[in-house]
């Protein structure tokens, strides 16, 4: 078992308290914190600058620049039985994910209660990300943020 650090981030932009609205969530972004290397790695549907250059999908963030691009962070730590979590993490950074946009829409309840889940498997949204990695949840179930958020130690 090992402990990760995840990280929260509030939005004020319309997709952001689009999520928190519909997922009854104070936060509208979850990443994974290395604190090691003071980066963190997160799923984004829009481009940021970055080491590599202006992308979007899975990217790497000094937490500095993390910090400010949200209104409010938090960090929480959580148990993983993914030993190698942080090789994983730099694996699909350098694999390149693209951001899973229709994963995002599925998780507004309408769609939800028609309990259709419209996401790509090969691609990921913030929450989906971390849990690839840190496989917290049973098979075939999508997190959301307010999951990750709810989850304990």
């Amino acid at each position: 078992m090992a402990r990760v650090k995840i990280i929260f981030g509030r939005s004020s932009k319309i997709v952001g308290l689009l999520i928190r609205f519909f997922d009854v969530s104070p936060w509208s972004h979850v990443a994974i914190y290395d604190e090691q290397s003071g980066h963190v790695f997160e799923s984004v549907g829009t481009r940021y600058r970055g080491r590599k250059g202006r992308r979007k999908g899975l990217i790497k963030t000094p937490i500095e620049q993390f910090k400010k691009r949200y209104s409010a962070w938090r960090i929480k730590e959580v148990w993983t039985t993914n030993e190698n979590w942080q090789s994983d993490c730099e694996a699909l950074y350098q694999k390149g994910i693209d951001y899973d946009y229709a994963g995002t829409l599925s998780k507004f309840y309408l769609l939800q209660l028609f309990r259709l889940n419209i996401g790509s498997k090969h691609d990921d949204n913030c929450s989906e990300f971390v849990e690839r990695v840190l496989k917290r949840f049973v098979d075939n179930h999508s997190p959301s943020v307010a999951d990750w958020w709810r989850l304990r130690e």
